[in-house]
């Protein structure tokens, strides 16, 4: 079930109707099997021949992350309970050179979760809706054109779970401007997603006259203005526009209202808007040391305000290590449909108690470490395997206002072949 698991973007940038984007089909054994051969050709490409030298690297990164999290409002029930998870996520990432100037890209995804609030939509506990797998993949192309330095990029994906499964095309233009110091960077994704429709065990024999599809659509389009101010010092102008229709309420979350012996299903608007502004502001201190600001403000046409600031220390100590500490602060005004638990008036026509929509501010801490290293690993000690060109490792606490807590952390590898 997406249910919890899909919980606010700003934790782990996984998309929801609540959510600031929205995405979401099985990885088949054709493309495992496609991988495979990828990474053989990969391993081909790294023996010697006369114009090895001349050759980019086949490049694979390897991703972990686990996240947890533990509150007391779940939208399943209704605003109020558990909204306990813990989520496992892996991917692998490949990047393979085809010339000096376009690469092709191949990323699978599989994460595993528990959850006890999505065990909720059923009076048996334990039941399956209590953990979930969902699978992903992407393949991509990029290609720079050397003499003017523009590039381009384009790809397509899908995602399934139990009761979602979403495919995804996307494409994006790089253009760097005449004076030498400034560039466009241009980005349209479109996801198609559909709806494997679960409603809460009580109300499934209830007729649900508004829902009258199961699809979800969304596009967004973002535009970013890229600047050199000098050699410390570089900024990044962001803006974009998004639009979302089709089903955008979660059919499982149940809302109560006063003097109602039943809950109702959640329900939102079928169409949706989303507007954010954004600046980056990235400085080269000396010493090693570089400090990044990001801030950014939403609105969209749930009537939800937001503000977020990021403050970023990078301190490299030495040439093959660096730490980070991270600061991430947000904070938002309610969706105009939302109120917590039986604090729904009858004549609402749109309703919600998903405490993603409320009105909270939140922290989030965390430190990153990097190694550089330069390990050659060999195969019989004669046929190359590959090297690891970098190992990194994040953790962070997430604290929201409503009492939602949650740790997480990964780990990337970085390999090139």
């Amino acid at each position: 079930m997406c249910g919890n698991a899909w919980k606010c973007v700003e934790i782990h940038g996984r998309p929801s109707p609540a959510a600031v984007t929205g995405a979401s089909p099985c990885i088949s054994k054709h493309f495992l099997i496609s991988l495979l051969l990828l990474l053989d050709y990969g391993y081909a490409a790294g023996q010697p021949t006369p114009d090895s030298a001349a050759r980019k690297p086949i490049d694979v990164n390897i991703l972990f992350n686990y996240y947890d999290q533990e509150g007391n409002h779940s939208a399943v029930t209704g605003g109020i309970g558990t909204e306990k998870l813990t989520d496992y996520d892996t991917r692998i990432i490949v990047f393979i050179p085809v010339d000096s100037a376009s690469r092709l890209s191949a990323e699978a995804g599989f994460n595993t979760y528990t959850s006890a609030s999505t065990d909720r939509i059923d009076s048996r506990m334990s039941s399956a809706s209590s953990s979930d797998i969902r699978a992903s993949v992407q393949l991509g192309w990029e290609e720079e054109k050397p003499e003017t330095q523009q590039a381009y990029s384009w790809g397509m994906g899908g995602s399934a779970e139990s009761d979602y499964l979403s495919m995804n095309i996307h494409g994006s233009f790089y253009q760097p401007l005449k004076d030498g110091q400034s560039a466009l960077y241009l980005d349209a994704q479109a996801f198609l997603g559909r709806w494997v429709l679960y409603f809460p065990e009580e109300l499934r024999d209830t007729v649900q006259p508004f829902i009258t599809t199961d699809r979800r659509f969304a596009y967004h389009f973002n535009l970013q203005y890229q600047r050199a101010v000098n050699r410390r010092t570089s900024l990044a102008l962001s803006t974009g526009f998004s639009y979302q229709h089709g089903l955008l309420s979660t059919p499982f979350h149940r809302v109560y209202f006063p003097e109602e012996e039943l809950p109702r299903i959640e329900r939102l608007p079928g169409r949706r808007w989303q507007w954010p502004v954004s600046l980056r502001l990235h400085h080269f201190a000396g010493g090693g040391v570089a400090t990044r600001f990001f801030y950014r403000y939403y609105l969209d046409g749930f009537g939800i305000r937001a503000h977020s600031l990021e403050l970023e220390l990078a301190l490299k100590l030495n040439p093959a290590f660096s730490l980070t500490p991270v600061y991430r602060y947000h904070r938002q005004r309610a969706a105009d449909f939302f109120q917590p638990y039986l604090g729904h008036r009858n004549g609402a026509a749109f309703y919600t108690s998903d405490f993603d929509l409320s009105a909270f501010s939140s922290h989030k801490m965390g430190l990153g470490i990097r190694l550089s290293p330069v390990w050659r690993w060999r195969l019989l000690a004669k046929r190359k395997l590959g090297e690891i060109t970098g190992i990194s490792l994040r953790a962070a606490h997430y604290r929201r206002s409503d009492g939602l807590r949650a740790w997480m952390g990964s780990l990337l590898w970085e390999w090139a072949f």
